[in-house]
């Protein structure tokens, strides 16, 4: 199961919230463990999870009509409690939820919590649904239930963890292939359809990004690679993610094709300083305040004008979770939490330099989920 339901039902009692509805995609497949193609493209198309905090009350899930048989079939849920409901009317409705903000209303008056805190995502619904369903239960208070999931899913169950690493695998996978390809000076373009089809061949369900710079376009944070030959002297940068079953992968790496000059050399070395600082900092019990911090100090030896915003982020359905490596985050790091250690600096004139690797938090520190090489040059064949 994707979902820690003893850590969720915790942190909601903590906070007051009897009962949420989710319909993020992300949330809905965390809760449910079904992960349905049209999520991530079909953006409108919401599934809805009403989770109670008493977990003598089962949770139940409204889809679409058209995911029923899926999500009966590949969610944890009892069948009975995954509803369909129509997304458009056509006259022929029968045994089909038809009023989906009614229905889910009523399943919360029924099970007693009709005048109290309703969690709903309020920074991912827009506000028609909100009103929708602050009409269905005019008396309930309607509170952001966003933090909570967050930091839920911050820490990563057993199955999560298990499809974490098929991810980095497939990501490792698109990345060595970039790596063989800037070897033999291929064009930008061409070197990430190869690393595409790779990371494909290693199971991965799509690639999530594929940032590819060569030369000056190195400096472009998220570059979309280009038909423009890898050549010899340039920085060559990459920072690239796939995905496997609704998990995403995330590393980035940058390399000098041949022997790098003074410049290429000094922000090489403070960024790997500085990444490999933060590795080092990375245990159960340290803030996120903390990581950022001891990166920017190893890095600064280097290049004291490094400059950072974070130094990494968690990783899970989101290339971006809780915690963020940010200066004045207390958030404090828990063992079970997969989290990207990234350092960058880009400039215009000489190129965009960066190093990331994704970790598991273990009882006692980390383990690195990738093996790429971290060296400065890469030798042309």
């Amino acid at each position: 199961m994707l979902l820690n339901r003893a850590r969720l039902t915790d942190l909601m009692k903590k906070a007051g919230i009897p009962v949420l509805i989710s319909a993020k995609p992300e949330n809905a497949i965390y809760l449910t463990s079904y992960h349905p193609m049209g999520s991530r493209t079909i953006k409108d198309r919401l599934t809805y999870v009403l989770y109670f905090a008493d977990e003598a009350k089962a949770p139940l899930a409204l889809c679409p009509s058209v995911d029923l048989r899926q999500m009966r079939e590949l969610s944890w849920l009892p069948e009975d409690q995954v509803m369909p409901f129509v997304e458009f009317k056509t006259g022929k409705d029968q045994g089909l939820v038809t009023d989906k903000f009614g229905f889910l209303a009523e399943q919360i008056r029924g099970a007693g919590y009709a005048t109290d805190q309703v969690g709903v995502e309020t920074s991912f619904l827009p506000e028609n649904i909100l009103n929708s369903f602050r009409a269905a239960l005019p008396d309930a208070k309607f509170v952001n239930s966003d933090p909570v999931i967050k930091r839920a899913r911050a820490v990563k169950t057993p199955e999560e963890i298990e499809r974490l690493r098929k991810a980095c695998r497939a990501t490792e996978a698109g990345c060595k292939k970039l790596i063989e390809c800037a070897s033999r000076l291929w064009f930008e373009d061409e070197a990430a359809a190869a690393a595409r089809a790779a990371s494909m061949m290693q199971g991965a369900e799509t690639i999530g990004f594929c940032a590819v710079g060569s030369a000056l376009r190195s400096a472009n944070v998220h570059n979309n690679p280009r038909h423009e030959p890898i050549t010899t002297g340039s920085v060559f940068r990459f920072d690239y993610g796939a995905i496997y079953d609704g998990y995403w992968g995330d590393l980035a790496r940058t390399f000098v094709m041949g022997k790098p000059n003074p410049a290429q050399q000094k922000y090489h070395d403070a960024v790997k300083a500085a990444q490999e600082a933060g590795l080092s900092a990375v245990r159960p019990g340290v803030t996120a305040d903390y990581i950022y911090k001891e990166a920017l100090k190893g890095g600064q030896v280097y290049d004291p004008e490094l400059r950072r915003e974070h130094v990494g982020h968690g990783l899970g359905l989101e290339v971006h979770e809780e915690p963020l490596l940010r200066l004045g985050n207390e958030q404090v790091i828990e063992a079970g939490m997969v989290i990207c250690v990234e350092v960058g600096k880009y400039l215009a004139d000489i190129g965009g330099f960066q190093i990331e690797d994704t970790v598991l938090v273990t009882d006692t520190g980390i383990e690195i989920l990738d093996s790429l090489p971290k060296g400065v040059s890469l030798p042309i064949e």
